[in-house]
């Protein structure tokens, strides 16, 4: 677990950044009830009202302030109330985005780096390429992001599909409380129709673009089922309804004994709050979150800020909370080096990966070059998908048979066998940057 700061510390790093630059928005508040939620109306006064169900299976509601009461009041009123948990703003999030730059021929992140930059992907496809695990499960990486292009010719075989599920029926024919749900889901506009975006098409690139089929890229792993949920972006509530959906599909694998749902091991986000203090009672959902997946065996890969920033002292969200159950990633450049704009912290961020100048696949059918903490991330959820598939047989037992377990043993596995890097010396917790290599060998041989 991380070390968290002092109460002097955080007074004195949490003023050094105005928190004007973290927008509530106004009259909402996400609550999570300690108890059961058929009565949820009748615990609020007559100056709040619930707006949406976010999460019914761990209480978590998205309710309304009146205009009788100010936000401050509201939000109060709510921390006393003894039958809420917690209570918190329902915040704008902001997708991490990165800049086009110009075309980059090579996928040195995987293969070329110079000075040892890449992640040694070459040596540890020779253990394995991804897919399934010892028992012939498959494993699944659930990308949280703006949309996928589903249909792009290097992605589409690794497109993950709800089986159960007839898409474009207007029917929830797996009864699981979501309709049409082929492919994933829009928590946007709470349907199965997946948006297209160039961000989440590239990311899921590089978790899974189909390798060895003689077609543009490939990703860390040339089999995996990628799982599109759509909302990486603005407000808290949709990362709730994202996350939720996630953990739906996780919890039916496991009580179906892996027939129906999805054996999600890893979600991809890259999003945030910048400058927010995920350890403060302002953000409290997100460990929540993080925590509930992974009781599940879910490992949730998170980017940091895209600036040169001490998370440690200025803050941020996820990549500054404190969930065993995340893996938080600052972004490493061909110089095996960190990059200039990219979030740091000895006790918030935990690992580098290659972000900068990094090819994958953009829609309609093509591959683009992406810049960011965004492009870093996915090299690590790829990474947490393709040490499940090489895994020990013993380790595959652990996991099926206590999760939650086999989620530490994998992430301290993944940071334990990181290649040491200066530049990330002192501003990670592990002092290094991926080496897939190293961790498929570890978790092989477990």
């Amino acid at each position: 677990m991380r070390i968290l700061f002092s109460l002097v510390g955080l007074c004195l790093a949490f003023s050094a950044h105005s928190l004007d630059k973290i927008h509530p928005h106004n009259g909402s508040f996400i609550v999570k009830l300690k108890g059961d939620g058929d009565a949820i109306n009748s615990i609020f006064s007559s100056h709040i009202s619930v707006e949406e169900v976010l999460n019914k299976e761990h209480g978590i509601y998205l309710v309304k302030g009146m205009n009788t009461l100010s936000n401050a009041r509201t939000l109060s009123q709510l921390r006393n109330n003894p039958q809420i948990e917690y209570a918190q703003y329902d915040h704008y999030v902001k997708q991490r985005k990165s800049p086009n730059d110009k075309e980059f021929k090579t996928q040195w992140s995987l293969n070329t780096g110079k000075a040892q930059a890449d992640i040694n992907a070459n040596q540890a496809w020779e253990l394995g390429t991804g897919g399934v695990d010892s028992s012939g499960n498959q494993i699944v990486v659930a990308v949280v992001d703006g949309g996928v292009d589903l249909g792009h010719s290097d992605l589409e075989r690794n497109i993950w599909v709800n089986e159960a599920e007839i898409g474009g029926n207007g029917v929830d024919d797996d009864q699981n409380g979501y309709v049409d749900d082929l492919n994933g889901w829009n928590a946007y506009e709470d349907n199965g129709k997946i948006p297209v975006a160039r961000h989440g098409t590239h990311v899921a690139g590089i978790i899974g673009a189909v390798g060895n089929n003689k077609k543009l890229v490939s990703g860390v792993n040339w089999d995996v089922k990628i799982m599109s949920v759509a909302g990486s972006s603005r407000l808290t509530s949709t990362i709730v309804k994202a996350y939720g959906y996630v953990m739906k599909q996780k919890k039916i694998w496991m009580e179906s004994s892996g027939l129906k749902g999805a054996n999600v091991v890893a979600t991809n986000s890259s999003f945030g709050v910048d400058y927010g203090n995920c350890e403060s009672d302002d953000f409290p959902v997100w460990n929540d979150l993080y925590n509930q997946m992974g009781s599940m065996g879910i490992l949730s890969a998170a980017a940091t800020i895209n600036d040169s920033v001490n998370v440690d002292e200025n803050g941020d969200v996820p990549t500054g909370c404190s969930s065993d159950f995340l893996v938080t990633v600052t972004n490493t450049n061909s110089e095996n080096k960190i990059y200039e704009y990219a979030g740091f912290g000895a006790n918030s961020i935990d690992l580098g990966a290659p972000g900068t100048e990094i090819v994958s696949t953009v829609p309609e059918g093509k591959v683009g070059t992406l810049t960011g903490t965004s492009m870093a991330t996915p090299h690590v959820a790829g990474a947490i998908a393709f040490l499940h598939s090489v895994a020990s047989t013993r380790f595959n037992e652990l996991y099926l048979s206590r999760p939650a377990e086999a989620v530490r043993v994998l992430k301290a596995i993944l940071l334990n066998s990181v290649d040491f890097n200066s530049s990330l010396d002192g501003k990670t917790q592990s002092g290094g940057k991926l080496n897939l290599f190293k961790a498929a060998s570890e978790i092989n041989a477990y």
